[in-house]
């Protein structure tokens, strides 16, 4: 959790950075996606590299693949 993380949708070649957060630290800032949306849940746990494919509303896919994991402070304490 509180990772921040570069992916790519796979189709468009578009690349986004967010940062999982729990709930409780949701702001309304930008940047930040929570655990507990489907994308978020989905995201926990994936490796450089690793692709999901997504359905988005409208009954479209995308396919997003992880780019980089930049910052991890909870795997410091491990």
């Amino acid at each position: 959790m509180n990772s921040t993380i570069a992916f790519e949708n796979v189709d468009s070649g578009k690349r986004f950075e967010l940062t999982l957060v729990y709930p409780k630290d949701m702001d309304g800032s930008p940047g930040k996606l929570s655990t507990l949306a489907p994308v978020g849940s989905a995201l926990v746990g994936l490796a450089v590299d690793q692709m999901i494919q997504w359905q988005v509303p409208g009954g479209n896919t995308l396919k997003l693949r992880v780019l980089e994991v930049r910052d991890q402070p909870e795997a410091r304490y491990r």
